[in-house]
């Protein structure tokens, strides 16, 4: 879970015991802390460090984490105690600045931490909530830290409502690797739905993608068991069989691919683009100008583009815009293209449609006002 999703769970916990005294029971999300554990002589970071590091790892390598500070479960009745926390307990907490905590995890893990720590009251008793974020990637102690109880490639974990050491056996190991396994399969599904709706009803081994951009097909590799990628020749002439078929499709020639149930099997994902007849900026300008009966400059062009909403600024760079400058559903009128390869130089082309809109709006009077703060003179 992410920050905020943790934010507002807790937030629902939080008035529940206020409300109702209800407390969910401790479990692969919701952990409970009494107090701090204090040695004299140690500042407010390695007490938290020595309290939470631990913890912290094993939250991050799982779903994520609320830890209750201030409350005590039983766990054999259930029963929870909510006394608060004593002021030394609040005087160490009030004075933890997170990006501290966050520096001494990159000396623990080689990586920061996404973690918040909030105080809560309920009646005139305070208590703290620290809410840990899921890590995507798995956090391994780089060394021995014998004061946080931790030990160089320990893999923990929160499972089974407790922290586990994954790779304490090859048991534990391969049930830590299921999990990660479904995590990512869950991921990989959800990312695959967004891109293809009709992936949640195909084997996703089925499915073959072409980019003939980059002249590459990607699809599942039943010899590794793993999605790979590589390249292939795709003759991109008008007549080419790549052409031909995408063709077909748009214009409804094709009416379905499918598979033996009858959903679709077939996405476009990208364009393959075709060289299109297009005039560039001041062309483009000389030709509004032969047919517009007032005067006007390119810049004054330029605002007129912008007021159609094709771009995102009417002082838009015509040489390699940055990226959004250029509104991608006007494409009929303008859209940038890469001129050169390796320097990457891209130049935004005007199609000859655009000359009578433009025309339109410097013809009509009313607009000259608004848009440029002055009327046009007539030629």
């Amino acid at each position: 879970m992410e920050l905020k999703d943790l934010k507002s769970k807790v937030e629902k916990i939080i008035i529940d015991l206020k409300d109702n005294g209800k407390y969910p029971k401790e479990n692969n999300l919701i952990d409970y802390k009494m107090e701090l554990s204090i040695k004299a002589g140690d500042n407010h970071v390695d007490t938290f460090m020595k309290n939470f590091s631990k913890d912290i790892i094993s939250f991050s390598n799982a779903d994520g984490g609320i830890i209750l500070i201030g409350i005590k479960e039983n766990k054999t009745t259930g029963i929870h105690e909510d006394l608060g926390l004593n002021q030394n307990n609040l005087d160490i907490l009030s004075k933890l600045d997170l990006n501290d905590i966050s520096q001494k995890f990159v000396k623990v893990i080689k990586t920061g931490v996404s973690i918040d720590l909030q105080q809560f009251q309920i009646s005139t008793r305070k208590f703290y909530y620290l809410i840990i974020q899921k890590s995507n990637d798995t956090l391994v102690p780089t060394n021995d830290f014998t004061d946080y109880k931790i030990t160089k490639g320990s893999i923990y974990y929160r499972a089974s409502g407790k922290t586990e050491q994954a790779n304490s056996s090859t048991s534990e190991f391969n049930r830590f690797l299921q999990i990660k396994a479904n995590e990512k399969s869950k991921e990989f599904m959800e990312i695959w739905s967004k891109l293809l709706p009709e992936m949640v009803d195909i084997n996703p081994r089925e499915v073959l993608i072409l980019n003939p951009i980059q002249n590459k097909v990607y699809g599942f590799n039943n010899k590794d068991k793993k999605l790979s990628g590589g390249s292939i020749e795709i003759e991109k002439t008008d007549n080419g069989v790549f052409n031909i078929i995408l063709n077909a499709i748009n214009a409804g020639e094709i009416g379905k691919i499918t598979d033996d149930e009858g959903k679709p099997i077939y996405k476009l994902v990208g364009e393959f683009h075709k060289n299109r007849e297009h005039i560039i900026m001041n062309s483009l300008g000389k030709a509004v100008k032969g047919s517009a009966k007032y005067k006007f400059t390119n810049q004054q062009l330029k605002i007129v583009i912008q007021h159609l909403g094709w771009t995102d600024s009417e002082n838009f760079s015509v040489v390699n815009p940055p990226d959004g400058t250029v509104i991608s559903k006007y494409n009929k009128f303008l859209w940038v293209e890469t001129m050169d390869e390796i320097s990457g130089r891209k130049k935004v082309h005007f199609s000859p449609s655009a000359i009578p809109e433009l025309t339109k709006i410097i013809n009509n009077d009313k607009f000259h006002m608004n848009l440029f703060n002055k009327m046009l003179a007539l030629k």
